[in-house]
């Protein structure tokens, strides 16, 4: 089921508009509320869509996740899982919305892992790549990070994913990426690793001192 319109959908539309009263971390986004982060998103989404050849369906398809990714986010927490969880209850069947939905944060998860020394391995990979489409996934973390403080090329996390992404040749060709909007200067002292928590640099250059976790950063 594709829902290009999925903001007019009820009862879709009126949580969409909930998500005005979200707000968000300043650390981790210039949005004002989550909303607006939709927003940026999806049109950033399309941007980059054209950049690199999406056809109509994808290009939908990419709006239609900037719309429903965060939505869980009603629920308090910035779990895809609680988005995922509504999506029956918006009709949505589809299951490479679904999928892409479900792991369109994965990437932060697996920066962690990573920097644990347990990166996921080449059967990991496969699996991701069986599930959804790789290309639209990476297109869609981009496109995430419209808001970012400083650009989505300060996210350590996106851009480690990338690199692994290319480093494997999982995609038939390299993707199209532009640094997009600037909408405002990072904060030298963090660094952003996952929804839950922030790279805490010791402020000297001398790399990372340790994993904060955020309250509820959203």
């Amino acid at each position: 089921m594709r829902i290009s319109f999925i903001k007019e959908e009820v009862p879709f539309g009126a949580d969409y508009e909930r998500l005005c009263g979200v707000s968000l971390n300043p650390l981790r986004h210039v949005a004002a509320n989550a909303h607006e982060h939709c927003e940026l998103v999806r049109e950033r989404v399309v941007e980059l869509a054209g950049l690199n050849g999406c056809g109509e369906a994808e290009t939908a398809l990419l709006a239609d996740l900037a719309r429903v990714h965060d939505i869980g986010k009603l629920s308090g927490t910035s779990r895809p899982e609680e988005a995922v969880a509504l999506l029956s209850r918006y009709g949505v069947t589809d299951e490479q919305l679904i999928n892409l939905v479900k792991y369109h944060d994965i990437n932060l998860a697996w920066h962690i892992a990573a920097r644990r020394g347990e990166p996921p391995g080449d059967k990991a990979w496969r699996k991701l790549a069986s599930r959804l489409d790789l290309r639209l996934l990476c297109i869609f973390m981009v496109a995430d990070r419209v808001d970012c403080p400083g650009g989505w090329r300060r996210n350590e996390a996106l851009v480690w994913f990338l690199g692994e992404v290319e480093r494997r040749r999982l995609l038939p060709t390299p993707l199209v990426l532009n640094d997009g909007p600037v909408l405002a200067t990072a904060p030298s002292e963090v660094e952003e690793v996952s929804a839950g928590c922030v790279l805490v640099h010791d402020g000297d250059g001398g790399g990372a001192a340790s994993l904060a976790p955020q309250p509820e950063t959203r």
